[in-house]
């Protein structure tokens, strides 16, 4: 507007000078034309000129209006259709989000008709399509849906969501899992930070057993920052485990140990990691490494396994003496939390070795809310070793109605398990099963966003496929 109103006063100003220049300036001017001729002043010859190249600019404009007429009323009526189109599209999205399928699908009918793009209007007409058949229980319903999910991956605008949908279409029908696995591989390709693609293709993975692939997206996960760190070091110890597996069972020693290293790394209270490791390690000082990797693993699991294992690298000749080194390690630094589970173990242990007077003293110490099934029937079986059979009863009685000890327990749906998985036998879910009391297991039933363990619907991938 300012510039609208500066250029005017500029106008007006070369005006008045060019008309004061021509008001001081005294001549005629002579036109001749096919032997016509006129003379005039030179001052009213310029005044009749300006006004005669006002006259032609005022009609030029108004020929201009004229013709402009139609395209500024189709214009008006495009951006009428246009503004028509976007409200349409966002009433199909909003109605598509709350599960309003079928109406998003009229609404997607409406704008097919309105938009200019055919293409457009093409692929949402096969949208509805699609709805129409799958609302009225068409036989036909999958092959259709199936083929309009096919044709969205021949445009690159909408591969993405074709083989999204195809991936989802597997999943739900219980295709092969290397079905599941392509499309979500070439949907990644489009999409490389979906979180959604990128936790199918972990979890697809890890059930046929392809650990390299699982632990490569789940590394992207990681540095996408889809998943905590905690879930992300407890399913990559698993994963490092596994592969070392598979390289002991190939014979690739080296490796073998590499990955059960990184396994204990993400994880020190990985307790087969743990075991596997201290029988790979050799070389000078192999035999105390291996004792240090397993006393660390024990003192945070008191796992009777570990235990077992480090007895075993201990070469102690007699019982006596493996079961006083057992009973150091309760001195060493470690977690209030799992002392009183430690002395139950080293009890049972105690016992095995048939040195009842020491398993005895470190159950007694111990209060009674304090003593969990295990402890029990470790003193029936000291009981029993001393003929005490109203005490053995009483011990075992008690026993039945204890708290449940250490296990093996699913994190998500609660199960036990009495041995570790990669994936809970009942809910599914990716590194559930874990060593620990069933108290301290928070069972829910619904999936928790900042949990990467239960993100994984059960229903998306059956391992029993």
């Amino acid at each position: 507007m300012i510039f609208r109103v500066v250029k005017l006063i500029l106008f007006l100003i070369i005006i008045g000078l060019v008309s004061n220049f021509i008001a001081n300036t005294e001549g005629s001017t002579t036109i001749n034309w096919m032997g016509w001729g006129i003379e005039l002043q030179t001052d009213k010859f310029m005044l009749i000129s300006l006004i005669f190249v006002v006259i032609l600019i005022f009609l030029d404009r108004i020929w201009i209006l004229i013709i402009n007429i139609p395209k500024s009323a189709i214009r008006q009526l495009d951006q009428k259709n246009s503004k028509k189109v976007e409200q349409k599209l966002v009433k199909a999205f909003l109605l598509a989000s709350h599960g309003e399928y079928l109406s998003a699908a009229k609404e997607a009918a409406l704008i097919a008709k309105n938009t200019k793009d055919k293409k457009l209007g093409l692929l949402l007409k096969e949208h509805l399509n699609v709805i129409n058949n799958i609302n009225l229980n068409s036989r036909n319903k999958k092959n259709i849906s199936q083929d309009y999910f096919k044709s969205l991956t021949d445009d690159p605008t909408t591969a993405v969501v074709g083989h999204l949908a195809l991936m989802r279409q597997a999943i739900v029908n219980k295709t092969d899992l290397k079905i599941i696995i392509a499309e979500g591989e070439k949907a990644l390709k489009f999409e490389p930070e979906s979180k959604q693609i990128l936790e199918i293709l972990l979890a697809s993975y890890s059930k046929i057993d392809d650990f390299n692939n699982s632990l490569t997206h789940l590394k992207t996960m990681k540095n996408l920052k889809y998943v905590e760190d905690k879930i992300y070091r407890n399913i990559a110890a698993d994963l490092n485990y596994l592969l070392g597996l598979e390289s002991i069972i190939n014979e690739k020693n080296k490796a073998a140990v590499n990955y059960l290293k990184e396994a204990v790394k993400q994880n020190p209270a990985h307790i087969l990691a743990s075991i596997n490791l201290s029988n790979m390690i050799t070389g000078i000082g192999s035999n105390s490494k291996s004792i240090s990797i397993l006393e660390k693993t024990f003192l945070m699991t008191a796992h009777p396994k570990v235990l077992i294992e480090l007895s075993h690298k201990w070469n102690l000749k007699n019982s006596g003496s493996r079961v006083a080194r057992a009973i150091s390690l309760i001195n060493k630094k470690t977690s209030s939390e799992i002392q009183n589970d430690l002395k139950i173990e080293i009890a049972s242990f105690a016992v095995n070795e048939k040195i009842y007077g020491e398993a005895s003293r470190l159950l007694l110490n111990l209060a009674n809310e304090k003593l969990t099934n295990k402890a029990y029937q470790v003193l029936a079986d000291i009981a029993g070793s001393q003929n005490e059979v109203e005490k053995v009863k009483d011990y075992l009685e008690k026993a039945a109605n204890a708290t449940q000890g250490l296990n093996y327990y699913c994190s998500s749906c609660g199960i036990k398990n009495n041995q570790w998985e990669l994936h809970c036998p009942k809910c599914e879910t990716l590194s559930g099963i874990k060593w620990m009391k069933i108290q301290d297991i928070e069972v829910s039933h619904h999936k928790q966003i900042n949990h990467l363990e239960n993100e994984f619907d059960e229903m998306l991938i059956d391992k029993k496929l």
